[in-house]
């Protein structure tokens, strides 16, 4: 039986672990699959938190108190500093807007969700993932959710152990089966959630159950040395060869997963060891930076997200170099003066004071997500007015929801610059009675309404429409159509990873053509509507683009603080870009019988694109309103449901 000690070449597996992460994150090009270095924690937190539990299990001493006392102060000292560091400079540089969202994941840090959170938060109107500085904590909470359950198994199962090892086997398989299914059926909820992740701490911790049932002290060497050259291939293979794009973990993770399983079953022999294990992965250079992995896997991210935040999407390698300096710096004085300090300190109060201190740090994000501490600025950014639209799915793409009275129904149809107007039409119908008009709405993201797109990126193309006219069939109540889009991102193609095709001639409908051909279909479209004797409203462009996002033009930031500083925006600039297009499809919509809605006339003043009101900026980003803006002010869709 092999005893719980020390292993060098674990933390040497850490070491490999963490500068995954860190590389991947700040040059993903360089190591496109880095990531999986949180996989290999994974292996490694199941192989020695179970061989822990293990232990007082088998000794007979074994204290739940005691283990999560322990788990407390391994993770609390460093967890804390970061949170406390990451509020401080976030309340310096970040709006509040972003501030506010930092607090929500701050609150949620202290019960550890942040995992179900962020899969919460994933999709179409997400904030980008480099521009979340907690975003990495995922695992954390990942990690400890596994612990809350698995001790629970062993207490089940302990004086049962031909059945112990058998269930685990079960749930191993179980979870992997689910994993994979879930990577191709809902990749978020895969790549978060716990239940598609616990195979892999489950394969660590029926290795330790090897270890401490059978022992291979006597191994020969050769054994080992054999697995532990594939498993470092393994890894090698899987961080060069895994992608962003690919689905993650399913099957893909067998590379990290059993790569570190054979590493680790390679080092079990100690001195016997295979000679990776003992002179790669036990190299005092490479030991160290496994030893402050912990807090250095905590601060690097933030440090990073901070620059993206700053400096944008592409910011110099420099100042990503400088992030990477700055957090290892912190990291090497957490781990000194903070970590070491605190982790084998066993009296009580070191883990009651960890613990209240932990709550009060979660307080205040609390506090702060719900604006009760928020920076100060001249502007206030939000969108927190204004009802969410709620669906319900009418296939993976495609969402509905009917909202007012039963009575006479106006239907909105199109992609996300719909969606943004539902809190103005909630707020008109809702209260509606029972033969009143409602209003119902079938909204696509990344989606026209037009038949014949496709999309590398969004797969409602293609689906809307078809829907859109099943509803028209079932509900003979609709009387009015109206149809939103943000045409322009379908027709003016800027981003190469958001092209949009008119599948049909499989070319770009920027080609004047192509572009014929896509209005002629909306021209159908409507004239089809028409024809059943119902009224279509077209919903031409809001003002949109980057150069209206007000984290863009109200404010300048650099990293010692934000300044107010709003810039003007010309409605002409934006007429000459777009204008040939929009009288393109407004003069389509009119020859079908539609009513045409422009936008612009009521967004404008005096010349210039309105950015902010009274209560401050009127947009969410550079391509949608914000819902109190929509809710107080956009009244030209008022039209739509009066009778």
């Amino acid at each position: 039986m092999i005893s719980l000690r020390y292993r060098a070449d674990i933390d040497g597996l850490r070491a490999i672990a963490v500068l995954g992460v860190v590389i991947y994150h700040a040059f993903p090009c360089a190591l496109p699959g880095g990531f999986i270095g949180v996989d290999i924690f994974f292996v490694i937190s199941g192989y020695l938190i179970s061989g822990i539990l293990y232990k007082g299990q088998w000794e007979e001493n074994f204290s739940y108190g005691e283990f999560y006392a322990r788990r407390i102060r391994r993770l609390f000292p460093a967890l804390i500093t970061v949170l406390v560091i990451t509020m401080a400079y976030g309340w310096l540089i970040l709006l509040p807007d972003e501030f506010q969202q930092l607090g929500k994941h701050v609150a949620a840090g202290t019960p550890f969700i942040q995992n179900i959170v962020f899969w919460q938060e994933s999709g179409y109107f997400d904030t980008a993932a480099n521009l979340k500085p907690l975003l990495h904590l995922w695992s954390l909470a990942v990690e400890e959710q596994f612990y809350i359950f698995f001790p629970l198994l062993l207490l089940l199962f302990w004086k049962k152990p031909k059945i112990l090892v058998p269930a685990m086997l079960v749930l191993l398989i179980a979870t992997f089966v689910l994993n994979v299914v879930m990577s191709v059926q809902n990749r978020a909820s895969d790549f978060f959630l716990t239940p598609y992740r616990a195979w892999e701490f489950l394969g660590g911790s029926l290795l330790a159950w090897w270890h401490y049932d059978k022992g291979h002290e006597e191994e020969v060497p050769a054994y080992r040395e054999v697995l532990s050259w594939v498993g470092l291939t393994l890894l090698v293979l899987g961080m060069a060869f895994i992608h962003t794009g690919d689905p993650y973990p399913g099957w893909r993770a067998l590379l990290p997963v059993t790569g570190t399983l054979l590493l680790m079953e390679g080092g079990a022999g100690g001195l016997k060891g295979a000679w990776v294990n003992r002179k790669i992965l036990s190299n005092s250079g490479v030991v160290w930076i496994g030893l402050i992995s912990y807090p250095l896997y905590l601060f690097h991210w933030p440090a990073l997200s901070f620059v993206h935040i700053v400096k944008g999407a592409n910011p110099k390698p420099a100042y990503l170099v400088d992030a990477l300096i700055i957090a290892l710096l912190l990291t090497v004085l957490t781990y000194y003066f903070i970590e070491r300090k605190i982790r084998h300190n066993r009296a009580r109060w070191t883990w009651l004071g960890l613990v209240w201190i932990f709550a009060v740090v979660g307080l205040t994000g609390e506090l702060i997500n719900y604006r009760r501490l928020i920076p100060d600025f001249n502007s206030l950014m939000g969108d927190s007015d204004g009802r969410k639209l709620e669906y319900t799915k009418l296939n993976n793409s495609v969402f509905y929801k009917q909202i007012g009275g039963t009575g006479k129904q106006t239907l909105f149809v199109g992609d996300s610059n719909m969606e943004m107007y539902f809190p103005r039409i909630h707020k008109l119908v809702n209260n509606n009675t029972e033969n009143s008009r409602g209003a119902e709405f079938i909204i696509a993201h990344g989606t026209p309404p037009i038949n014949g797109f496709q999309s590398k990126k969004f797969d409602g193309c293609g689906k809307l429409i078809p829907e859109m006219y099943k509803i028209l069939k079932i509900d003979q109540r609709i009387d009015r159509v109206v149809i939103a889009a943000c045409w322009v991102s379908y027709f003016h193609n800027q981003n190469k990873n958001d092209i949009f095709y008119y599948s049909y001639c499989g070319s770009n409908p920027e080609n004047s053509s192509i572009r014929d051909m896509a209005v002629n279909e909306l021209k159908e479209i409507i004239q089809g509507i028409t024809n059943q004797k119902k009224q279509v409203y077209l919903i031409l462009n809001t003002p949109v683009g980057e150069n209206l996002n007000p984290k863009e033009i109200l404010y300048k930031r650099g990293f010692l603080g934000v300044e107010y500083s709003p810039k003007l925006v010309s409605a002409e600039s934006f007429n000459q870009q777009y204008g040939k297009l929009l009288n393109q499809l407004s003069n389509a919509a009119r020859d079908s019988g539609a009513i045409v809605i422009d936008p612009l006339p009521y967004l404008t003043s005096k010349g210039f694109i309105i950015t902010c009101d009274k209560e401050g900026p009127i947009r969410k980003d550079g391509y949608h309103l914000n819902s109190r803006f929509v809710l107080k002010s956009i009244k030209y869709l008022d039209q739509t449901v009066y009778d």
